[in-house]
Protein backbone atom coordinates (compact mmCIF):
# COMPACT_ATOMS: atom_id res chain seq x y z
CA UNK A 1 0.00 0.00 0.00
CA UNK A 2 1.40 3.23 -1.32
CA UNK A 3 0.99 5.76 1.44
CA UNK A 4 1.40 9.50 0.41
CA UNK A 5 3.10 11.65 2.63
CA UNK A 6 0.93 13.72 4.79
CA UNK A 7 2.33 17.35 4.33
CA UNK A 8 3.39 16.26 0.33
CA UNK A 9 -0.41 15.57 0.08
CA UNK A 10 -1.86 18.47 1.92
CA UNK A 11 0.81 20.47 0.20
CA UNK A 12 -0.44 19.39 -3.67
CA UNK A 13 -4.10 19.50 -2.34
CA UNK A 14 -3.70 23.14 -1.45
CA UNK A 15 -2.02 24.13 -4.68
CA UNK A 16 -4.61 22.98 -6.58
CA UNK A 17 -7.61 24.76 -4.51
CA UNK A 18 -5.35 27.78 -4.92
CA UNK A 19 -4.92 27.42 -8.65
CA UNK A 20 -8.77 27.10 -9.03
CA UNK A 21 -9.71 29.81 -6.65
CA UNK A 22 -7.49 31.95 -9.15
CA UNK A 23 -9.44 30.96 -12.30
CA UNK A 24 -12.65 31.18 -10.49
CA UNK A 25 -11.73 34.70 -9.39
CA UNK A 26 -10.90 35.67 -12.65
CA UNK A 27 -14.02 34.38 -14.72
CA UNK A 28 -16.11 35.83 -11.90
CA UNK A 29 -14.52 38.97 -12.17
CA UNK A 30 -14.91 39.20 -15.85
CA UNK A 31 -18.44 37.81 -15.74
CA UNK A 32 -19.36 40.09 -13.06
CA UNK A 33 -18.01 43.50 -15.15
CA UNK A 34 -19.73 42.28 -18.12
CA UNK A 35 -23.26 42.02 -16.22
CA UNK A 36 -22.44 45.36 -15.03
CA UNK A 37 -22.29 46.81 -18.32
CA UNK A 38 -25.18 44.86 -19.51
CA UNK A 39 -27.45 46.44 -16.49
CA UNK A 40 -25.80 50.09 -17.35
CA UNK A 41 -27.07 50.05 -21.15
CA UNK A 42 -30.51 48.37 -20.10
CA UNK A 43 -30.95 51.03 -17.03
CA UNK A 44 -29.96 54.25 -19.49
CA UNK A 45 -31.99 52.99 -22.29
CA UNK A 46 -35.42 52.16 -19.88
CA UNK A 47 -34.27 55.92 -18.27
CA UNK A 48 -34.55 57.40 -21.33
CA UNK A 49 -37.99 55.68 -22.44
CA UNK A 50 -39.60 56.89 -19.19
CA UNK A 51 -38.00 60.81 -19.64
CA UNK A 52 -39.49 60.62 -22.90
CA UNK A 53 -43.00 58.96 -22.13
CA UNK A 54 -43.03 61.70 -18.92
CA UNK A 55 -42.45 64.29 -21.05
CA UNK A 56 -44.87 62.78 -23.36
CA UNK A 57 -47.63 62.52 -20.82
CA UNK A 58 -47.46 65.89 -19.40
CA UNK A 59 -47.54 67.50 -22.75
CA UNK A 60 -50.42 65.59 -23.32
CA UNK A 61 -51.88 66.21 -19.58
CA UNK A 62 -51.59 69.87 -20.03
CA UNK A 63 -53.21 70.15 -23.32
CA UNK A 64 -56.26 68.57 -22.01
CA UNK A 65 -55.97 71.24 -18.41
CA UNK A 66 -55.70 73.97 -20.45
CA UNK A 67 -58.71 73.61 -22.81
CA UNK A 68 -62.59 72.51 -23.63
CA UNK A 69 -62.58 74.06 -26.99
CA UNK A 70 -59.49 73.65 -28.55
CA UNK A 71 -56.31 71.31 -28.49
CA UNK A 72 -53.68 73.86 -26.79
CA UNK A 73 -54.00 77.29 -26.35
CA UNK A 74 -51.44 77.93 -29.18
CA UNK A 75 -55.04 76.93 -31.57
CA UNK A 76 -55.77 80.43 -31.66
CA UNK A 77 -52.35 81.91 -33.28
CA UNK A 78 -55.20 83.12 -36.13
CA UNK A 79 -55.91 85.96 -34.36
CA UNK A 80 -52.70 87.29 -33.36
CA UNK A 81 -51.84 89.40 -36.35
CA UNK A 82 -55.18 91.35 -36.41
CA UNK A 83 -54.86 94.83 -36.63
CA UNK A 84 -57.32 97.90 -35.95
CA UNK A 85 -55.95 100.74 -35.62
CA UNK A 86 -57.91 103.38 -38.15
CA UNK A 87 -57.19 106.08 -40.47
CA UNK A 88 -60.43 107.24 -40.08
CA UNK A 89 -63.71 106.43 -38.60
CA UNK A 90 -64.58 102.36 -38.10
CA UNK A 91 -61.55 100.88 -40.73
CA UNK A 92 -61.32 97.47 -40.28
CA UNK A 93 -58.04 95.42 -40.29
CA UNK A 94 -56.07 94.99 -43.26
CA UNK A 95 -52.75 94.73 -42.58
CA UNK A 96 -50.79 91.43 -40.44
CA UNK A 97 -47.95 91.54 -37.98
CA UNK A 98 -45.52 88.97 -38.44
CA UNK A 99 -42.97 90.40 -36.11
CA UNK A 100 -41.08 87.51 -34.50
CA UNK A 101 -40.62 89.43 -31.16
CA UNK A 102 -44.26 90.23 -30.88
CA UNK A 103 -44.76 86.05 -31.70
CA UNK A 104 -42.49 85.04 -29.06
CA UNK A 105 -44.52 87.71 -26.42
CA UNK A 106 -47.85 85.96 -27.63
CA UNK A 107 -46.05 82.81 -26.73
CA UNK A 108 -45.14 83.92 -23.39
CA UNK A 109 -48.35 85.21 -23.11
CA UNK A 110 -50.18 81.84 -24.09
CA UNK A 111 -48.09 80.04 -21.12
CA UNK A 112 -49.16 82.65 -18.67
CA UNK A 113 -52.90 82.07 -20.22
CA UNK A 114 -52.78 78.06 -19.66
CA UNK A 115 -51.96 78.63 -16.46
CA UNK A 116 -54.60 80.87 -15.60
CA UNK A 117 -57.08 77.95 -17.48
CA UNK A 118 -55.72 75.41 -14.99
CA UNK A 119 -56.03 77.38 -12.17
CA UNK A 120 -59.63 77.95 -12.69
CA UNK A 121 -60.41 74.59 -13.60
CA UNK A 122 -59.55 72.90 -10.71
CA UNK A 123 -60.97 75.41 -8.38
CA UNK A 124 -64.24 75.50 -10.46
CA UNK A 125 -67.15 73.27 -9.36
CA UNK A 126 -67.12 70.43 -11.10
CA UNK A 127 -71.02 71.06 -12.37
CA UNK A 128 -70.68 74.44 -13.65
CA UNK A 129 -70.09 74.40 -17.40
CA UNK A 130 -67.38 76.58 -18.29
CA UNK A 131 -68.92 77.57 -21.75
CA UNK A 132 -72.21 78.96 -20.80
CA UNK A 133 -72.42 81.92 -18.36
CA UNK A 134 -73.75 81.19 -15.58
CA UNK A 135 -74.25 82.57 -11.94
CA UNK A 136 -73.36 80.86 -8.57
CA UNK A 137 -76.61 81.41 -5.68
CA UNK A 138 -74.67 83.56 -4.03
CA UNK A 139 -76.73 85.44 -1.40
CA UNK A 140 -78.59 88.25 -2.91
CA UNK A 141 -78.47 91.47 -0.44
CA UNK A 142 -80.54 94.56 -1.71
CA UNK A 143 -78.58 97.38 -0.57
CA UNK A 144 -81.60 99.99 -1.37
CA UNK A 145 -84.74 98.44 0.15
CA UNK A 146 -85.79 96.28 3.18
CA UNK A 147 -89.65 94.37 2.29
CA UNK A 148 -91.54 92.18 4.25
CA UNK A 149 -94.13 90.70 2.00
CA UNK A 150 -97.96 90.13 3.25
CA UNK A 151 -101.05 88.87 1.54
CA UNK A 152 -103.77 90.44 1.16
CA UNK A 153 -107.08 89.02 -0.94
CA UNK A 154 -104.82 86.60 -2.39
CA UNK A 155 -102.19 89.04 -3.79
CA UNK A 156 -98.63 89.26 -2.65
CA UNK A 157 -98.47 93.27 -1.62
CA UNK A 158 -95.78 95.17 0.67
CA UNK A 159 -96.32 98.13 2.59
CA UNK A 160 -92.94 99.03 1.38
CA UNK A 161 -93.39 98.62 -2.62
CA UNK A 162 -90.61 99.18 -5.13
CA UNK A 163 -91.96 103.04 -6.23
CA UNK A 164 -91.47 104.39 -9.67
CA UNK A 165 -88.94 107.12 -8.26
CA UNK A 166 -86.83 107.92 -5.50
CA UNK A 167 -84.72 111.07 -3.94
CA UNK A 168 -80.83 109.38 -3.95
CA UNK A 169 -82.28 106.01 -3.04
CA UNK A 170 -79.96 103.44 -5.79
CA UNK A 171 -76.54 104.01 -4.19
CA UNK A 172 -74.15 102.98 -6.35
CA UNK A 173 -70.85 103.15 -3.99
CA UNK A 174 -68.60 100.58 -4.07
CA UNK A 175 -65.14 100.36 -4.34
CA UNK A 176 -63.03 99.46 -7.16
CA UNK A 177 -60.67 96.04 -7.14
CA UNK A 178 -59.62 96.36 -10.44
CA UNK A 179 -60.27 99.56 -13.02
CA UNK A 180 -57.76 100.18 -15.82
CA UNK A 181 -58.25 103.47 -16.20
CA UNK A 182 -55.90 103.58 -19.11
CA UNK A 183 -58.45 101.74 -21.31
CA UNK A 184 -59.31 104.71 -23.30
CA UNK A 185 -56.34 106.38 -23.75
CA UNK A 186 -55.00 107.72 -27.10
CA UNK A 187 -52.04 109.60 -28.04
CA UNK A 188 -53.74 112.54 -29.09
CA UNK A 189 -55.97 113.49 -26.05
CA UNK A 190 -58.65 115.18 -29.03
CA UNK A 191 -59.09 111.74 -30.84
CA UNK A 192 -62.15 109.88 -30.35
CA UNK A 193 -62.71 106.07 -29.64
CA UNK A 194 -65.64 104.72 -32.02
CA UNK A 195 -66.72 101.89 -29.82
CA UNK A 196 -66.39 100.89 -26.45
CA UNK A 197 -67.80 97.07 -25.72
CA UNK A 198 -68.52 96.10 -22.29
CA UNK A 199 -69.19 92.09 -21.65
CA UNK A 200 -70.30 91.38 -18.45
CA UNK A 201 -68.90 87.82 -17.21
CA UNK A 202 -68.49 85.82 -14.39
CA UNK A 203 -65.28 84.27 -12.43
CA UNK A 204 -65.17 80.75 -13.92
CA UNK A 205 -65.54 81.76 -17.55
CA UNK A 206 -61.70 81.96 -18.58
CA UNK A 207 -62.54 80.09 -21.57
CA UNK A 208 -65.44 82.26 -22.66
CA UNK A 209 -63.26 85.37 -22.29
CA UNK A 210 -59.80 83.96 -23.99
CA UNK A 211 -61.75 83.22 -26.65
CA UNK A 212 -63.74 86.01 -27.41
CA UNK A 213 -60.41 88.20 -27.39
CA UNK A 214 -58.94 85.76 -29.68
CA UNK A 215 -62.40 86.18 -32.03
CA UNK A 216 -64.60 88.69 -32.15
CA UNK A 217 -62.94 90.98 -29.57
CA UNK A 218 -59.42 91.04 -31.68
CA UNK A 219 -61.08 94.23 -33.39
CA UNK A 220 -60.18 95.96 -30.36
CA UNK A 221 -56.11 95.20 -30.91
CA UNK A 222 -56.00 94.36 -27.15
CA UNK A 223 -57.11 97.87 -26.72
CA UNK A 224 -54.94 100.20 -28.82
CA UNK A 225 -57.53 100.87 -32.13
CA UNK A 226 -60.39 102.93 -31.96
CA UNK A 227 -62.41 100.11 -30.22
CA UNK A 228 -62.11 99.13 -26.90
CA UNK A 229 -63.42 96.56 -24.62
CA UNK A 230 -63.59 95.89 -20.84
CA UNK A 231 -65.09 92.99 -18.96
CA UNK A 232 -67.24 93.35 -16.27
CA UNK A 233 -66.94 91.63 -12.86
CA UNK A 234 -68.08 91.53 -9.48
CA UNK A 235 -66.17 90.28 -6.18
CA UNK A 236 -66.05 86.33 -5.33
CA UNK A 237 -65.92 84.91 -2.20
CA UNK A 238 -63.23 82.37 -3.50
CA UNK A 239 -60.08 82.87 -2.85
CA UNK A 240 -58.73 80.63 -5.65
CA UNK A 241 -60.81 82.14 -8.52
CA UNK A 242 -59.94 85.75 -7.48
CA UNK A 243 -56.22 84.91 -7.38
CA UNK A 244 -57.08 83.58 -10.96
CA UNK A 245 -58.63 86.71 -12.06
CA UNK A 246 -55.98 88.94 -10.72
CA UNK A 247 -53.43 86.79 -12.72
CA UNK A 248 -55.33 87.43 -15.88
CA UNK A 249 -55.50 90.73 -15.53
CA UNK A 250 -51.98 91.40 -15.53
CA UNK A 251 -51.72 89.48 -18.78
CA UNK A 252 -54.75 91.75 -20.39
CA UNK A 253 -55.38 94.72 -18.34
CA UNK A 254 -58.76 94.34 -19.81
CA UNK A 255 -61.30 93.96 -16.45
CA UNK A 256 -63.65 96.17 -14.43
CA UNK A 257 -64.05 94.79 -10.98
CA UNK A 258 -65.78 96.31 -7.54
CA UNK A 259 -66.73 94.89 -4.62
CA UNK A 260 -70.51 93.82 -4.67
CA UNK A 261 -71.71 90.01 -5.05
CA UNK A 262 -71.15 88.86 -8.41
CA UNK A 263 -74.53 86.95 -8.79
CA UNK A 264 -76.97 87.24 -11.10
CA UNK A 265 -79.63 89.34 -8.84
CA UNK A 266 -76.94 91.82 -8.91
CA UNK A 267 -76.71 92.32 -12.70
CA UNK A 268 -77.81 95.85 -12.58
CA UNK A 269 -74.64 96.93 -9.91
CA UNK A 270 -72.53 95.46 -12.61
CA UNK A 271 -74.29 97.40 -15.67
CA UNK A 272 -74.33 100.77 -13.78
CA UNK A 273 -70.70 99.78 -12.70
CA UNK A 274 -69.66 99.65 -16.16
CA UNK A 275 -71.77 103.27 -17.06
CA UNK A 276 -69.85 104.59 -14.16
CA UNK A 277 -66.45 103.69 -15.25
CA UNK A 278 -67.45 104.68 -18.56
CA UNK A 279 -68.79 108.21 -18.00
CA UNK A 280 -65.72 109.15 -15.58
CA UNK A 281 -62.96 107.60 -17.53
CA UNK A 282 -63.61 107.27 -21.48
CA UNK A 283 -65.86 110.64 -22.36
CA UNK A 284 -63.83 110.14 -25.48
CA UNK A 285 -65.90 107.63 -26.61
CA UNK A 286 -68.72 107.69 -29.41
CA UNK A 287 -71.18 104.61 -28.59
CA UNK A 288 -70.78 101.59 -25.99
CA UNK A 289 -72.13 98.04 -26.41
CA UNK A 290 -73.44 96.25 -23.64
CA UNK A 291 -72.94 91.88 -24.31
CA UNK A 292 -72.09 88.88 -22.28
CA UNK A 293 -69.50 86.42 -22.85
CA UNK A 294 -71.68 83.55 -24.34
CA UNK A 295 -71.99 85.86 -27.55
CA UNK A 296 -71.34 85.99 -31.05
CA UNK A 297 -70.64 89.89 -31.95
CA UNK A 298 -70.75 90.82 -35.77
CA UNK A 299 -68.20 93.66 -35.09
CA UNK A 300 -68.31 94.82 -38.86
CA UNK A 301 -71.61 94.87 -39.09
CA UNK A 302 -71.99 96.91 -35.56
CA UNK A 303 -69.47 99.42 -37.20
CA UNK A 304 -71.68 99.70 -40.15
CA UNK A 305 -74.91 100.20 -38.85
CA UNK A 306 -73.04 102.64 -36.69
CA UNK A 307 -71.53 104.57 -39.21
CA UNK A 308 -74.88 105.90 -40.54
CA UNK A 309 -76.29 109.27 -39.46
CA UNK A 310 -79.18 107.98 -38.87
CA UNK A 311 -78.53 105.55 -36.23
CA UNK A 312 -75.72 107.83 -35.19
CA UNK A 313 -78.36 110.71 -33.87
CA UNK A 314 -80.94 108.33 -32.61
CA UNK A 315 -78.38 106.93 -30.77
CA UNK A 316 -78.27 110.39 -28.77
CA UNK A 317 -81.26 109.82 -26.88
CA UNK A 318 -82.12 106.16 -27.61
CA UNK A 319 -81.17 102.26 -27.19
CA UNK A 320 -81.39 99.68 -29.62
CA UNK A 321 -80.91 96.02 -30.02
CA UNK A 322 -83.30 93.36 -29.19
CA UNK A 323 -85.88 95.51 -28.08
CA UNK A 324 -89.64 95.23 -26.64
CA UNK A 325 -91.72 98.53 -26.74
CA UNK A 326 -93.78 96.69 -23.70
CA UNK A 327 -93.60 93.42 -21.32
CA UNK A 328 -95.54 92.18 -18.07
CA UNK A 329 -93.06 90.92 -15.24
CA UNK A 330 -93.27 87.17 -14.65
CA UNK A 331 -94.95 86.16 -11.27
CA UNK A 332 -93.79 82.76 -11.33
CA UNK A 333 -91.32 82.25 -8.61
CA UNK A 334 -90.16 79.21 -10.41
CA UNK A 335 -88.73 81.49 -13.30
CA UNK A 336 -85.11 82.81 -13.71
CA UNK A 337 -86.79 86.38 -14.35
CA UNK A 338 -88.93 86.38 -11.66
CA UNK A 339 -90.29 89.46 -10.14
CA UNK A 340 -92.44 89.71 -6.99
CA UNK A 341 -95.00 92.23 -6.67
CA UNK A 342 -92.88 93.99 -3.85
CA UNK A 343 -89.98 94.51 -6.25
CA UNK A 344 -92.39 95.65 -9.20
CA UNK A 345 -95.88 96.56 -8.19
CA UNK A 346 -96.85 98.00 -11.89
CA UNK A 347 -98.42 95.83 -14.45
CA UNK A 348 -96.06 96.01 -16.89
CA UNK A 349 -92.46 97.25 -17.68
CA UNK A 350 -91.60 100.38 -19.72
CA UNK A 351 -90.36 98.17 -22.68
CA UNK A 352 -86.46 97.01 -23.20
CA UNK A 353 -83.90 95.92 -24.66
CA UNK A 354 -82.73 92.68 -24.12
CA UNK A 355 -79.15 92.57 -22.17
CA UNK A 356 -77.67 89.80 -24.44
CA UNK A 357 -76.52 93.04 -26.26
CA UNK A 358 -77.79 96.24 -26.90
CA UNK A 359 -76.48 99.68 -27.84
CA UNK A 360 -76.18 103.58 -27.03
CA UNK A 361 -74.14 106.50 -27.37
CA UNK A 362 -71.91 107.50 -24.22
CA UNK A 363 -74.35 110.52 -23.71
CA UNK A 364 -76.81 108.20 -22.73
CA UNK A 365 -74.19 105.93 -20.53
CA UNK A 366 -73.88 109.09 -18.74
CA UNK A 367 -76.90 110.39 -18.37
CA UNK A 368 -78.41 106.70 -17.18
CA UNK A 369 -75.64 106.66 -14.51
CA UNK A 370 -76.40 110.48 -12.98
CA UNK A 371 -80.04 109.51 -13.30
CA UNK A 372 -79.76 105.90 -11.43
CA UNK A 373 -79.90 107.69 -7.44
CA UNK A 374 -83.39 108.36 -8.69
CA UNK A 375 -84.04 105.55 -10.29
CA UNK A 376 -85.24 102.56 -7.21
CA UNK A 377 -83.21 99.18 -7.77
CA UNK A 378 -84.32 96.31 -9.49
CA UNK A 379 -82.62 93.19 -10.21
CA UNK A 380 -83.64 92.57 -13.83
CA UNK A 381 -80.56 95.16 -15.72
CA UNK A 382 -82.00 95.54 -19.13
CA UNK A 383 -85.38 96.38 -17.46
CA UNK A 384 -83.75 98.82 -15.16
CA UNK A 385 -81.60 100.20 -17.78
CA UNK A 386 -84.90 101.11 -19.37
CA UNK A 387 -86.56 102.37 -16.13
CA UNK A 388 -84.04 105.05 -16.45
CA UNK A 389 -84.26 105.55 -20.10
CA UNK A 390 -88.09 106.07 -19.13
CA UNK A 391 -87.01 108.61 -16.46
CA UNK A 392 -84.65 110.41 -19.04
CA UNK A 393 -87.80 110.67 -21.61
CA UNK A 394 -85.51 108.61 -24.13
CA UNK A 395 -86.62 105.83 -26.52
CA UNK A 396 -85.60 102.08 -27.23
CA UNK A 397 -85.34 101.06 -30.93
CA UNK A 398 -85.62 97.32 -32.33
CA UNK A 399 -83.34 96.69 -34.63
CA UNK A 400 -82.96 93.87 -36.83
CA UNK A 401 -80.03 91.67 -36.66
CA UNK A 402 -79.39 91.27 -32.93
CA UNK A 403 -80.59 87.76 -31.46
CA UNK A 404 -80.28 86.53 -34.90
CA UNK A 405 -80.51 82.95 -36.09
CA UNK A 406 -78.14 81.62 -38.00
CA UNK A 407 -78.52 78.62 -40.66
CA UNK A 408 -74.93 77.98 -41.65
CA UNK A 409 -71.65 79.59 -40.54
CA UNK A 410 -71.38 81.91 -43.06
CA UNK A 411 -74.31 83.82 -42.10
CA UNK A 412 -73.22 84.55 -38.89
CA UNK A 413 -70.78 86.93 -40.80
CA UNK A 414 -73.48 88.65 -42.90
CA UNK A 415 -74.26 92.39 -42.39
CA UNK A 416 -77.72 91.39 -41.48
CA UNK A 417 -76.25 89.06 -38.28
CA UNK A 418 -75.43 91.58 -35.34
CA UNK A 419 -75.38 89.18 -32.37
CA UNK A 420 -76.05 85.75 -31.57
CA UNK A 421 -76.77 84.50 -28.04
CA UNK A 422 -75.36 81.23 -26.57
CA UNK A 423 -72.26 80.37 -28.65
CA UNK A 424 -69.82 78.21 -27.56
CA UNK A 425 -65.88 78.94 -27.32
CA UNK A 426 -65.32 76.09 -29.74
CA UNK A 427 -68.46 77.26 -32.29
CA UNK A 428 -66.87 80.83 -32.20
CA UNK A 429 -63.79 79.45 -33.51
CA UNK A 430 -65.27 77.43 -35.64
CA UNK A 431 -67.14 80.58 -37.19
CA UNK A 432 -63.82 82.74 -36.94
CA UNK A 433 -61.53 80.28 -38.80
CA UNK A 434 -64.26 79.56 -41.59
CA UNK A 435 -63.41 81.57 -44.82
CA UNK A 436 -66.44 82.93 -46.87
CA UNK A 437 -66.99 84.60 -49.96
CA UNK A 438 -68.09 87.85 -50.18
CA UNK A 439 -72.36 87.88 -51.12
Amino acid sequence: MNISHPYLNMHGTTTTLRACKCRLTARGLFLSFFTLIVVCFLFLLFESSISFYTLKAISITRQADTTNVSNHASYFNFTNSTVFKATGPFQLPTTANSDLRFENKQNVRFDLEADIIKTTIASSQPHLPLNVTTYKKDAFVDLNLTRTESTTNGTIRNSTERQSECNNCFKHDFEYVIQNDHICDTLDTSEHIDLLIFVTTVHHNVLNRQTIRRTWLSYTNNNTANARHVFLLGKTAENSLQESVMRENEIYHDIVQETFIDSYNNLTYKTIMGFKWAATKCSNVKFVMKTDDDMWVNVPSIIKMLSGTGMANYLQTGLTGYCHQKASPIRDKRSKWYASFSSYPEEFFPGFCSGTGYMTSIKVVSDIYHVSPQVPFFHLEDVYVSLCVRRLGYLLKQTSGFLAGPSNICDYKKDNVLTVHQVTPSKLIEIWKQVCNPA
